[in-house]
């Protein structure tokens, strides 16, 4: 049996062996390289060096990621429309303040994607790849102390996307001249 069969199993049975672990990866213009931090791992945040690897595409080579607290509410929907998320992440003077500050000023967002791993004790080196993937979801508001890093969840604003016309037309009038008669 494969390791998410087993984890697919896991989860039906109400297993409760099994640990979710997330991981955020943050991106931007101003950023050198993406920031990658995870939470739900029984180490210490310990010195910044301490790093954890994780495969980010399935089958894909470990990423090392930072162990840093953090809680996050996914973006949603309800009946008045689309809800904003929330994310917030301790300790993070060191990993993330010259980051967030460094990207004010810009015309881009943050970018956040989300990745869930199923895992059961001892066997993370086992990992292929993560069970859940929620990106595209972009990181506005953020309120920055010395220590906590806060911010709102929001999915791209589809009123500028997919428009009959213009520089983000999906319609044009040679696939769809009777849209334009």
């Amino acid at each position: 049996m494969t390791l998410k069969a087993a984890l697919a199993e896991s989860y039906a049975s109400g297993d409760e062996d099994g640990v979710t672990i997330t991981a955020a990866q943050l991106d931007h213009a101003s950023f050198d390289k993406p920031i990658f931090v995870v939470t739900g791992l029984d180490t210490a945040t310990g010195e910044p060096a301490e790093t954890v690897g994780l495969p980010i595409d399935e089958g894909g080579a470990a990423v090392p990621h930072t162990p840093c607290g953090f809680t996050f509410v996914r973006a949603g929907a309800d009946h008045d429309g689309p809800t904003d998320g929330k994310v917030q992440m301790d300790n993070v003077s060191d990993l993330l303040h010259g980051h967030l500050k460094g990207a004010i000023g810009y015309n881009e967002p943050i970018l956040v994607t989300f990745r869930q791993y199923r895992v059961l004790p001892g066997a993370l080196d086992a990992l292929t790849g993560p069970d859940e993937v929620i990106d595209g979801l972009r990181l506005a508001v953020v309120d920055l102390t010395a220590d906590t890093a806060e911010g709102t969840l929001s999915w791209e604003d589809g009123r500028d996307v997919n428009v009959p016309t213009g520089p983000n037309a999906f319609f044009d009038r040679a696939s769809y001249p009777g849209l334009f008669s």
